[in-house]
């Protein structure tokens, strides 16, 4: 089963090479449009575009596809929520945009960085707050690269055929890398905190 799997990706790997500009335009598209429609199964799109791109192309792919993904998520579903919903989304969002007017990039920046809530559950909370679209990339941006950066690290160290066998867990999760997450999370948490001060 594993030489199956081993010549199949060897045999797409070829293709992709083989067709290289190509390759990248189709993917990205596919991944854009899995981030819009926040289609499960997007950790396998992630490692896979930097198994075969490589880790900076791969990462590029991913983090372009997803911020722009969710920012057509938003703006759609922010469109209909404006339009059929307005006075129940209003009620909903009035606190918590009162709450988070001073720190809003901060606490944005968090909710990306929350791992496990469904990327469908975000959009569609965040496209009920009264926030701009600058803030909405910009957030989306910083949020998600920390776990871009990893798994599309991951999905370039899968990319040596002969390491597969010998891949570990502990060889990417780092001290480093887990110091770098804990210390962006408190940084956000500092800025929000004197903010309210």
């Amino acid at each position: 089963m594993i030489d199956v799997i081993f010549n199949f990706l060897i045999q797409f790997d070829l293709l992709i090479k083989n067709n290289l500009e190509l390759s990248l335009i189709l993917y990205f598209l596919f991944s854009f449009l899995v981030f819009t429609f926040s289609i499960p199964g997007s950790l396998i799109i992630i490692l896979a575009s930097s198994f075969f791109f490589g880790f900076v192309i791969g990462f590029i792919i991913n983090i372009t596809s997803i911020v722009l993904g969710s920012l057509c998520f938003f703006l759609f579903f922010k469109n209909i929520f404006n339009k059929y919903f307005n006075k129940q989304v209003e009620r909903f969002s009035y606190k918590l945009n009162k709450v988070i007017k001073k720190s809003s990039l901060e606490y944005l920046i968090l909710l990306r960085l929350i791992f496990g809530v469904p990327l469908f559950v975000q959009n569609l909370f965040l496209s009920t707050l009264n926030i701009s679209k600058t803030k909405f990339l910009i957030s989306s941006f910083i949020g998600f690269s920390p776990y871009f950066l990893l798994i599309s690290y991951i999905g370039n160290q899968f990319s040596s055929l002969i390491e597969i066998k010998e891949f570990q867990l502990s060889n990417i999760l780092s001290f480093e890398l887990i110091l770098i997450f804990l210390l962006l999370i408190i940084f956000l948490l500092f800025r929000i905190f004197f903010k309210f001060k």
